[in-house]
């Protein structure tokens, strides 16, 4: 094993990192004059009511029908609820004071409710603390890598089979796949983490608004620093691989991949270059990663074929890329382009490595607002900084794969362990081969499952 990175993460403009989970009704109020989303623990928040007031609550709760949520929200919405605090737009708690008003009509309601869901950005369970997971650092640097490859090797125009063009770049599926000798830790916050809910909105590339419904979501906010381990490992000798993974030539292809990306950007561009000037490229790197990072930031450059799906009309596919993109906005009809931030986009700064003291303390830029200007930004020492263990995938040879649509829930099992992943509406993970034997006809499945440890659980990270 190659002496590992020690890295920082900087966040550079709003991150959201999915994690299938959203803030409930029972467990948030909003503070208008904080303009604060308070988020609290139900079982406290019970346990502070009276006698009459907790059996009004439980009566809200067991109605079970999609009125009773607006009746819990006007409910919760005139008590005081200590918990943790969450930065918010004007536009939002006008939102949230108008589906508080919604008409007794169950299918307004329905329709308003959808509108007003809050996905949270991914967070620890054991304590709400958000970090960066090392999958989704790795889902950009392997992104990266691939295009450096097929560069190399001059191949052009592989549209329709983007898995068969990653196993021909890489020399081979699993056993064969340089990649995986690169791990990545979950990234963890130094000092506090800030995060704010935000609008996501759809606007075409051409400047004017799209078709896209917008959505609600919790970022990180620019200026968060997170730090973790890059691990490079050496193949054994009797290892299938033919081409390990060299460090400088997949720093140098994150490099190249993202700066190209970040042109689209010019203000993000300006921003990046006036902080970090001659360490571009020597030991920091441009990222950019999490949700609505753009469909050129995660497909093989001169190789890409992106699904377009105009309301309304037949979907097709385009070898350019996508015609709209996502923005952070305060609001969710903005009437110009001021106040809109891409999402994902972060540097990553390679630290000196002291094996006696991984994480030492240090100081770093403190956060300016995301704006045409800066300068002039004073420093500050963060607190604490935590300390991240690297996770050890496993691979389970010969797997069984069942899948729950209820809860779209994909489980491994082998040699009575088990393994999870919720997948949502993005089934990527799985194998094209396997998808119908498995969604379809809900029938188990064999495969090769890499696994990792998640406290006491194991999650599935990789399918072949």
């Amino acid at each position: 094993m190659e002496k590992p990175l020690k890295c920082r993460l900087h966040i550079i403009s709003p991150v959201h990192i999915g994690c299938d989970d959203v803030y409930e009704p029972t467990s948030f109020r909003i503070d208008e004059i904080k303009k604060q989303l308070i988020v609290f623990d139900p079982l406290d928040f019970i346990k502070s009511l009276s006698t009459q007031d907790r059996q009004q609550f439980s009566n809200y709760c067991s109605l079970g029908n999609i009125s009773s949520i607006v009746s819990i929200y006007n409910f919760i919405s005139n008590r005081q609820v200590r918990g943790r605090g969450i930065d918010i737009s004007d536009d939002l708690v006008k939102h949230y004071n108008k589906v508080k008003k919604l008409p007794n009509d169950e299918n307004r309601i329905k329709q308003e409710l959808n509108k007003f869901v809050i996905s949270r950005t991914a967070y620890n369970p054991h304590n709400n603390i958000p970090y960066i997971p090392g999958s989704s650092l790795k889902g950009s640097i392997r992104t990266a890598y691939l295009t450096s490859l097929a560069k190399a090797k001059g191949i052009k125009g592989r549209k329709e089979n983007a898995k068969g063009l990653e196993v021909e770049l890489l020399g081979g599926s699993f056993d064969k796949d340089p990649l995986r000798m690169v791990k990545v830790s979950d990234f963890l916050p130094v000092g506090e983490v800030t995060t704010k809910v935000v609008y996501a909105i759809n606007q075409k590339k051409t400047g004017e608004a799209g078709r896209g419904a917008y959505h609600i979501l919790e970022v990180v906010k620019e200026w968060n620093v997170f730090e973790g381990m890059i691990n490079i490992g050496r193949p054994e000798q009797n290892s299938e691989i033919k081409k390990p993974i060299v460090e400088k030539e997949l720093l140098e292809s994150i490099n190249e991949f993202f700066t190209d990306r970040i042109k689209e950007y010019p203000v993000i561009e300006r921003i990046i270059k006036d902080k970090y000037g001659d360490r571009l490229k020597n030991i920091v790197f441009l990222l950019r990663l999490g949700r609505h990072s753009g469909a050129e930031a995660v497909t093989i450059e001169e190789n890409r074929w992106v699904k377009i799906s105009p309301p309304g009309k037949p979907f097709k596919f385009s070898d350019k890329g996508a015609t709209t993109l996502w923005l952070a906005s305060e609001t969710n009809k903005p009437t110009s382009n001021n106040g809109l931030s891409p999402f994902g986009w972060a540097v990553l700064e390679l630290l000196p490595f002291d094996v006696k003291n991984i994480y030492p303390m240090s100081s770093i830029t403190t956060k300016p607002a995301m704006s045409e200007k800066v300068e002039n930004h004073p420093t500050s020492e963060l607190k604490t900084v935590h300390q991240t263990q690297m996770p050890q995938p496993t691979l389970w040879e010969n797997a069984s794969l069942t899948w729950t649509p209820g809860n779209m829930i994909l489980t491994a099992t082998k040699d009575n362990k088990k393994a999870e992943i919720k997948l949502g509406n993005n089934k990527d993970i799985v194998p094209e081969p396997l998808r119908k034997r498995l969604f379809e006809n809900r029938r188990t499945v064999k495969a090769n499952v890499t696994v990792e440890p998640v406290g006491n659980n194991l999650r599935i990270v990789e399918i072949k």
